[in-house]
């Protein structure tokens, strides 16, 4: 019994370690480097040479493309719904009143469901891959439709957004549509 309760010692001092390294070096990396010279004592940083930039300040950039959050938030508002018809699904399942037809069609719905998920999710992620941009996937039952920036819309583009659909569903290329976000 005391051999378990010294290895649960060690681990949690292993672990508290862990801990105090990580804090120390998200505060050396998160420090800006003309305090990092203050701290360490050196003091030959010129105050005239010193960036006027400060972290978190906000920079223009070019306001034509389509922001992350568009599809970061298309991603979530998709994804509650989908979390909502699952749960609304999940208790005709587990109910009492359902009977067998009902119980079978709502586990295949869920099943369906998730799989129409994993291969969003694969969609986003080899389209993005490809692209280097923003992408929001949505499967239907009659056909899939992918977002993707305006900016990043050329020819060779949505040649390999389709094929990367092709392979991922089971929907030919006619009921593939690839929509340029503003």
């Amino acid at each position: 019994m005391k051999i378990t309760t010294r290895k649960k010692h060690a681990v949690l001092a292993s672990l508290v370690l862990i801990l105090g390294v990580a804090v120390l070096a998200n505060w050396y990396l998160a420090t800006p480097d003309a305090n990092i010279s203050q701290v360490m004592g050196e003091s030959d940083i010129d105050s005239d040479n010193v960036d006027s930039q400060n972290l978190g300040d906000a920079i223009y950039v070019n306001s034509s493309e389509v922001s992350d959050e568009y599809f970061a938030s298309a991603k979530l508002s998709r994804d509650n719904s989908y979390d909502e018809a699952v749960a609304t699904l999940k208790e005709i399942v587990n109910s009492s009143e359902a009977d067998a037809d009902s119980v079978k069609n709502a586990t295949d719905a869920i099943a369906v469901m998730s799989q129409r998920k994993i291969e969003q999710t694969n969609i986003e992620n080899l389209v993005e891959a490809k692209t280097g941009s923003g992408c929001v996937a949505v499967i239907s039952d009659s056909g899939v439709e992918v977002i993707i920036d305006e900016l990043s819309v050329s020819d060779d583009t949505i040649l390999q957004i389709k094929e990367i659909v092709i392979n991922n569903t089971d929907f030919s290329q006619e009921k593939i549509s690839i929509i340029a976000a503003k």
